[in-house]
């Protein structure tokens, strides 16, 4: 059925979208030689519904995609391979200049060399994924009830391999294969595989299927995070896993490769017999079976997770989705490899009942991709902070695993310092700044005096004491930094500018400073000597 939001893809080049070379994908029809317990097409196949495709109205759709600017293709079925004009198909898209043509195929006709050379013949750039099954020859031709489809498939990958062409694997996770996954390793790496995705299935797509039909399918997903587990662990580092639509709340030690949705992909399905549909938003349409629990709204992935398909709730319930707070995704992930996941929490709490300072109103949150969290405060002109991971010397400030930077801000410099103030207050609450958000953010210094700065702020922290703020005096011919030893001493250390020569001083508070006040101001001091000048030890209060 075709989605009511959808356009057309000559609408959407005259709209100027803002992604128009988001990856187009067509379905060239529904046949199949397998009979997989999940999948649609083999169903239509076995009910003698599926039928070939005339090739002028796939021709048609792609050239629309092409002229709409969209530069990479999927071919996909059913078993696309099988369609008469699957060549016909294939020269086109090369001949339209596609940059990228990725044939989704479960290796029925790919087992025969001269197949795959007559594809690469036709000089496209190309990407094979495979749609295997399960990592077992036990698990896979169980999963597509067809003898020999496993043996078909890796001579397939074997000859993909032999001629140089990247290939990738794609497997719906059901209850005859699932506990298999932990081989892929095994089977993949030595086949040159390059990326391996592993999707939980979706009762919609999987046809017409009784309740005991799913019972037989669809498995519980605590039972998944063994085998996940062991999968991941078994692929060298940097490979690229992606596990498509379970929960992250289930295995949040998981969650680096846990995605829901994907690259923006345009759809052209089978609408009837020998008919195709307008193209439409793929992820927007698979999320509409969907629903999430009440709680969701307190786990640090409510923003990036989609829920739970509406039939795994009826047949298990959703006792088992328990939000991951904070804390829970600091044990999974101590490495914060999704550091937008751990930054976006950090900030939820810190800035929890926050009022901004005028001249602003609110404040907001925002991801912008896996390595950057944004803070904006909006009201007549906005302030905008980014946290990011940290790169030592890299923005206004820095915590041990984060740096702050701004990307916009107000002319008005007093309402930007307040509002810079402000954020940095609350955020040091939650998090110890190895060098702090200060006025300097702000407010101009002489020259002389920000290269300073700068410098200490590269080279901090300095020993035992925390450097807890930066003020800006005289117009910016001073600025001050405040430090505290944890004994809750406190330290000062000025620079500043007299006759167009660099000046500083130190100060300390009433009494003899302790040893870790004296090994401090010494390593500030240090820092900001010229090469081979050996800095002097503070030993006493001095202006």
């Amino acid at each position: 059925m075709e989605p009511k939001t959808q356009r057309g893809f000559e609408a959407q080049g005259a709209a100027g979208d803002p992604e128009p070379r988001a990856l187009v994908e067509i379905q060239l029809g529904h046949m199949c030689n397998n009979r997989c317990v999940f999948c649609v097409s083999g169903q239509e196949t076995a009910l003698g519904r599926a039928r070939p495709l005339p090739l002028a109205p796939i021709l048609e759709q792609i050239r629309a995609a092409r002229a709409a600017g969209h530069a990479k293709i999927t071919l996909l079925g059913g078993e696309p391979t099988l369609q008469p004009a699957f060549l016909d198909v294939v020269r086109e898209s090369v001949a339209l200049g596609f940059e990228e043509i990725v044939i989704f195929t479960n290796g029925v006709k790919t087992a025969r060399a001269a197949f795959v050379d007559e594809i690469l013949a036709t000089g496209g750039n190309f990407t094979f994924r495979f749609s295997i099954q399960g990592a077992t020859e036990e698990a896979h031709e169980r999963t597509t009830r067809k003898d020999g489809s496993f043996a078909r498939i890796v001579q397939s990958m074997r000859h993909v391999q032999a001629r140089g062409q990247r290939l990738t694997v794609n497997m719906c996770v059901v209850q005859s294969n699932h506990e298999s996954v932990d081989v892929f390793p095994d089977l993949l790496l030595p086949l040159g595989a390059s990326q391996l995705h592993l999707d939980m299935v979706r009762p919609l797509d999987a046809g017409v299927r009784t309740q005991e039909e799913f019972a037989a399918m669809i498995p519980r997903y605590r039972s998944l995070v063994g085998p996940l587990g062991r999968m991941v662990r078994g692929f060298p580092e940097g490979f690229d896993v992606n596990i498509g639509n379970l929960p992250y709340c289930v295995a949040p030690e998981l969650a680096p490769f846990i995605h829901h949705d994907g690259e923006k992909t345009m759809t052209i399905a089978v609408d009837g017999e020998k008919t195709l549909s307008k193209p439409w938003d793929k992820y927007l349409v698979k999320r509409r079976d969907k629903s999430k629990p009440a709680g969701c709204a307190a786990c640090v992935f409510d923003g990036r997770c989609n829920g739970i398909f509406e039939t795994y709730r009826e047949m298990y319930g959703d006792e088992e989705f328990v939000p991951v707070t904070p804390e829970r995704m600091s044990e999974a992930d101590p490495g914060r490899k999704l550091f937008s996941v751990h930054a976006r929490a950090l900030v939820a709490r810190a800035f929890a009942g926050f009022v901004p300072p005028a001249p602003f109103s609110r404040a907001l949150l925002t991801e912008l991709g896996e390595r950057v969290v944004e803070v904006r405060l909006e009201g007549d002109e906005s302030l905008v902070v980014t946290l990011r991971p940290r790169a030592e010397g890299d923005g206004i400030a820095a915590t041990d695993w984060f740096s702050v930077g701004i990307t916009g801000a107000p002319a008005d410099r007093a309402a930007a310092c307040a509002g810079i103030l402000a954020i940095g207050e609350r955020l040091s609450r939650h998090v110890t700044f190895v060098h702090p958000i200060g006025e300097d953010a702000a407010l101009p210094l002489l020259r002389s005096v920000g290269a300073r700065l700068q410098l200490l702020r590269r080279r901090a922290p300095f020993g035992a004491l925390a450097w807890k703020d930066v003020r800006v005096l005289q117009e910016g011919r001073r600025a001050e930094l405040g430090f505290e030893a944890p004994s809750g001493e406190r330290a000062w250390v000025w620079l500043g500018e007299t006759h167009g020569k660099p000046v500083g001083g130190y100060r300390v508070g009433e009494g003899e400073p302790s040893a870790e006040v004296i090994e401090g101001l010494r390593a500030v001091l240090g820092a900001l000597a010229p090469a081979g000048a050996g800095p002097r030890a503070p030993s006493a209060s001095r202006a």
